[in-house]
């Protein structure tokens, strides 16, 4: 796997916040380990969809996007590699709306793209 460039480990980060303990867990993001990642999202409250600027979204996100809708787990998505050539921000909220059913509502915007990008 690591050849490959794949990431085969799965973290933990736990910190209290307004009286509440939060655990965030980093999955494998690859399709060869996604039954570690389906086996988190049984245990979680909240996910963090990852979404490279460049690729939108792909076959793996879908699969792992169906799962969070069908437990009704909010999702939080954020746009990754806004600092390379990848697509526009107004493209990836439209592909998020359109292939995967969900309203976008932008908390911060992007200003400029690649090495423009502020």
């Amino acid at each position: 796997e690591k050849q490959r460039g794949i990431s085969v480990t799965s973290s933990v980060m736990q910190f209290d916040y307004d009286g509440k303990r939060v655990n965030i867990l980093d999955t494998p993001g690859h399709e060869d380990f996604s039954e570690d990642t389906y086996r988190t999202l049984m245990a979680v409250d909240a996910a963090v969809m990852v979404v490279d600027s460049a690729k939108g979204i792909e076959a793996q996100t879908k699969k792992l996007f169906e799962v969070v809708k069908h437990r009704g787990i909010p999702v939080f998505t954020f746009m990754n590699k806004l600092d390379r050539d990848g697509r526009e921000p107004l493209d990836l909220l439209q592909e998020l709306e359109e292939v995967l059913g969900i309203a976008s509502y932008p908390m911060n915007w992007p200003i400029g793209m690649g090495k423009a990008f502020e």
